[in-house]
């Protein structure tokens, strides 16, 4: 499937990403992706605008119900329908003489882990999926200030049945040719916030060294038992978005 408004990348890559299966089991002896058992997380201490005791901060491999997660938080489960994925990142101080263009790329798949056609890739030159149910709500360049930088946001109601996952990632653009890796970018994170009351409850901070990656994906929301899920990943890719688009079955060329 061709892609427009990304010449000069391959997609020659055979770095498929391995997806968490659900699990019964506990949390012990997690290793590159994960596979943690769905239970609640801890809250931890926050700044943000929610409550500490009503927000779930999850680690790595980590799987939780949607629903569940937004009733702990004082949102009415029944009625989550609508939600804002935020992705933040700050970038360290280097001397390549280059500023850091970071991006949100999001993959809508069905269960085979493929997109249907190149219009379930979602990223800057493709910012909505025809449905409208998926949406990214603008490109920030720089990354520079405090909370979110790109915003993508999902109407879980109106997510066609042949998609089964909607998977989130973060690119460091022309990471290549401006020698820069995910090791010079701190304080990574998703969190989730329902639209409809601007609260937030699920955030994932990613906190592993990447030190020569150019690519992670952070987290998935996934269909399981009829309900919404969510997966905090954490798996980053060496080669970048090439290798990103060749693991969904977009052709990057």
């Amino acid at each position: 499937m061709g892609l427009n408004g990304l010449g000069g990348l391959g997609s020659g890559n055979n770095n498929v990403a391995q997806q968490p299966q659900e699990q019964t089991t506990g949390l012990g002896g997690l290793g590159g992706l994960g596979t943690g058992m769905e239970t609640q997380a801890q809250p931890q201490p926050t700044n943000m605008n929610t409550p500490a005791n009503q927000k779930v901060s999850l680690k790595k491999g980590q799987k939780v119900s949607l629903k569940k997660m937004a009733a702990d938080a004082g949102v009415n489960g029944g009625t989550l329908s609508k939600v804002k994925v935020g992705l933040g990142w700050d970038t360290n101080r280097y001397d390549g003489g280059y500023e850091f263009d970071l991006d949100a790329f999001t993959f809508a798949v069905k269960a085979d882990g493929k997109v249907r056609n190149a219009g379930d890739f979602i990223f800057f030159n493709n910012m909505r999926l025809s449905d409208g149910s998926i949406q990214l709500m603008g490109d920030n360049r720089t990354g520079a200030g405090s909370g979110d930088d790109e915003v993508v946001e999902v109407d879980l109601n109106s997510v066609s049945p042949e998609i089964q996952k909607i998977v989130f990632t973060i690119i460091i653009n022309e990471a290549e040719q401006r020698r820069q890796n995910f090791g010079m970018v701190g304080n990574a994170f998703v969190r989730l916030v329902d639209t409809n009351t601007n609260k937030e409850f699920l955030r994932y901070d990613l906190s592993e060294d990447y030190s020569t990656e150019t690519a992670v994906v952070v987290g998935e929301i996934y269909r399981h038992n009829g309900e919404w899920k969510f997966t905090a990943i954490g798996s980053g890719f060496n080669d970048g978005l090439p290798a990103l688009c060749a693991c969904y079955g977009v052709d990057a060329e």
